[in-house]
C-alpha cells in the first residue's frame, strides 16, 4: 500500500489511535477512523446570519441537507477538506454509507474504485477481443477504499479551495483541493503531526467566520446572503490568497514552526525528509505532482519562506500597478486580475524549479518586490549561479541605489499636492525603472552595462554610486561573471523597494514582516 491517499491514511489512523509502526492496524481501527471523518463533511452557520455582518462556521455531518436546496443560500457549504464537488457529494457520502456497511458486517466484497472514493480513478474504456467496446471499472477491497475515503475527507490534512482561471474576463473554477505529500510512514507521520499543530492549534479562530451581505437592490439580491468562512483560503496559517503560491506558503507555514522551540526539531526533520519528494495536490477527478528546490526548502527550514511567499503576494507589477486596487473599470480589473494570476504561477514555478529558466520567466514581469525578496535573489544568485556572496551583496548595493534613483527622480517630476499624489508618483517611478531596464537590456557588454546604467542615474539624481557597489561593477566590466549575470543581478536587485521611500509613504499593503539585514546577507540563512 505504497499509494499517497492510502499511505495518508494508515498514517492517519496511527496517529489517531497512537498505534505505531511495527503494529498491525485493525479493521475496526479503519471503520473508527472512517466513522469520525464524517463528522466534517459540511460546515453551517452556528447560529442565523440575517441582520449579521459576519458570522461563525462550524463542521457537521451531510443530515443537515435534508428537505434544502440551494444550499448556499442557507449558510450550508461542502468542507474544503471533502475532495469532492457539490455535485459529486451525495455519492461520496453514500457511497461511505456503503463501505462502512461492509466494514461493519466485516465482508471484503470488492467494491468499484469509483472518482467518488478516490477522487482520481474512475471508469474507462474497455475493449473486447470480440469487438465489443465499453465501460469498466477497477475493484478495490472495502479496506482500501475506506482507506481513501479517510485521506478524502478528513480535515487533518492541508486543504483549501483552489481557484482554477479559466482565462481573461471568465469567473474562476473553484475546486476542493489537499496538499499531500509522498512520504514514507514514518516521514508521513512527522507530517500529520505538524498539520495537527498547524490546523488546530496555531488557526486563528476568526478563520472561522465568514462575510454577510445585506440586501442589495443593485446586485439584485432581495435577503441575506451568507459567504464561505475565510477556512477556504486555507486550513493552515498564513495560506496565501493566491491558490497558485498555496503550495508554498504550506512550507512557509511548516517553516515557522520551527522557528519554536517546542516544535522546531520535528518541523526541520520533516523539511529534511520532504527534499526532492513529490507532492501532490489533489482535486476531484485530477491530481498533478511537483517538487520544491532543496534550497527552498532550508529558507523554509530557516523560518523565512513565509516572508518571500508574503513578498510575493505583495510585489507590484509596474504596468498594472497595485494588486487588487480600487478605481479600475470592469476591462481594466480583468486585465489586471488575469496578468497578477500570470505572475504568481510563473512566481511559483520559480520557487518550485528555482533554475535560470524559471528564473528567466519570473524576471520577465516586469515589478518592484518588497524587500525580503531579496534573501531569495541571494540564494539563488550564489547557490544555483554560483556568483561569490560578496559580488552578490555589491550589486545588491548598486540596484538598491537605482530603485532610490528611480524614486528620487519621481518626486522631482510630481509636485507634492497632485491630485492623486502617491499614485502618480508610482506610476512616475515605474516608468523611470523601465528606462534604467531598458538601459540595462540594452548593453552589449559589461563595460557598456555599466556606463549606460550608471550614466543615466547620475543625470536623472545627480548621486554617486555607492562604494560597496565598486566590487560588482569591477568584475562586470572584466567579464568575470557574464554579461548574463551582470544584468540579472543589477535588474533583480533594481527592483527592490527602498527604506526611504517606505518611510515617506503610507503603505499601501498589509504590513510583511521584514527580515534583519544581518539575515538577509548571511551566508548561514542561504
Amino acid at each position: 500500500m505504497k499509494h499517497p491517499l492510502l499511505n495518508y491514511a494508515i498514517a492517519l489512523i496511527r496517529f489517531e489511535n497512537k498505534i505505531e509502526l511495527n503494529t498491525k492496524i485493525e479493521n475496526h481501527h479503519i471503520l473508527q477512523s472512517l466513522c469520525r471523518q464524517m463528522n466534517y463533511f459540511r460546515l453551517k452557520p452556528t447560529e442565523s446570519f440575517e441582520g449579521k455582518d459576519k458570522i461563525k462556521y462550524h463542521f457537521t455531518n451531510n443530515d443537515c441537507v435534508k428537505g434544502l436546496t440551494k444550499l448556499p443560500s442557507h449558510g450550508i457549504f461542502l468542507a474544503p477538506n471533502v475532495i469532492a464537488e457539490d455535485g459529486s457529494a451525495n455519492k461520496t457520502w453514500s457511497n461511505t454509507n456503503k463501505i462502512i456497511d461492509l466494514l461493519t458486517k466485516e465482508k471484503l466484497t470488492p467494491f468499484p474504485a469509483l472518482l467518488s472514493i478516490t477522487a482520481i480513478s474512475g471508469d474507462y474504456m474497455k475493449f473486447s477481443i470480440l469487438g465489443g467496446v465499453g465501460k469498466s471499472t477497477q475493484k478495490m477491497a472495502p479496506q482500501e477504499a475506506a482507506l481513501c475515503l479517510i485521506t478524502l475527507l478528513t480535515n487533518r490534512k492541508p486543504c483549501l479551495q483552489y481557484r482554477e482561471n479559466k482565462g481573461q474576463g471568465k469567473q474562476p473554477d473553484l475546486f476542493n483541493t489537499c496538499i499531500i505529500p509522498d512520504l514514507p510512514q514514518k516521514g508521513m507521520s512527522k507530517f500529520i503531526k505538524i498539520i495537527d499543530v498547524l490546523a488546530h492549534q496555531k488557526l486563528p479562530n476568526e478563520i472561522y467566520y465568514g462575510k454577510v451581505l445585506p440586501p442589495s437592490q443593485k446586485q439584485k439580491r432581495t435577503g441575506y446572503e451568507p459567504k464561505r468562512p475565510t477556512l477556504f483560503n486555507g486550513n493552515f496559517p498564513n495560506a496565501s490568497r493566491s491558490s497558485a503560491l498555496s503550495s508554498i506558503s504550506l512550507l512557509g507555514s511548516i517553516g515557522d514552526l520551527a522557528k519554536e522551540a517546542e516544535y522546531s526539531t520535528l518541523a526541520r526533520s520533516l523539511l529534511e525528509e520532504m527534499k526532492e519528494k513529490a507532492i501532490y495536490m489533489i482535486k476531484y477527478g485530477k491530481a498533478s505532482s511537483f517538487s520544491i528546490n532543496n534550497h527552498i526548502i532550508d529558507i523554509a527550514k530557516n523560518g523565512y519562506l513565509r516572508q518571500v511567499v508574503d513578498s510575493i503576494y505583495h510585489t507590484e507589477l509596474l504596468k498594472q500597478g497595485r494588486r487588487n486596487r480600487s478605481g479600475l473599470s470592469g476591462k481594466e480589473k480583468n486585465e489586471s486580475e488575469h496578468e497578477y494570476q500570470k505572475f504568481d504561477l510563473f512566481s511559483a514555478r520559480f520557487l518550485q524549479l528555482f533554475n535560470n529558466p524559471s528564473f528567466k520567466d519570473f524576471l520577465s514581469f516586469r515589478a518592484e518586490y518588497p524587500n525580503p525578496i531579496e534573501l531569495l535573489f541571494n540564494t539563488y544568485f550564489n547557490k544555483m549561479e554560483n556568483i561569490d556572496l560578496e559580488i552578490v551583496k555589491s550589486a545588491r548595493h548598486l540596484g538598491k541605489r537605482l530603485n532610490l534613483v528611480a524614486y528620487l527622480a519621481a518626486k522631482a517630476e510630481i509636485k507634492e499636492g497632485t491630485p492623486n499624489y502617491f499614485e502618480k508618483l508610482r506610476e512616475q517611478k515605474a516608468k523611470v525603472l523601465v528606462e534604467l531596464e531598458s538601459a540595462a537590456f540594452s548593453a552589449k557588454s559589461g563595460d557598456a552595462l555599466i556606463a549606460q546604467v550608471v550614466t543615466r542615474a547620475g543625470r536623472l539624481s545627480g548621486l554617486d554610486m555607492p562604494e560597496e557597489a565598486d566590487l560588482f561593477m569591477e568584475k562586470a566590466m572584466s567579464n568575470e561573471i557574464t554579461l548574463e549575470q551582470a544584468k540579472n543581478l543589477l535588474i533583480a536587485f533594481s527592483r527592490l523597494k527602498n527604506k526611504k521611500e517606505a518611510e515617506e509613504q503610507p503603505s499601501l499593503d498589509e504590513e510583511i514582516s521584514e527580515i534583519k539585514e544581518s539575515e538577509i546577507g548571511s551566508n548561514a540563512n542561504i
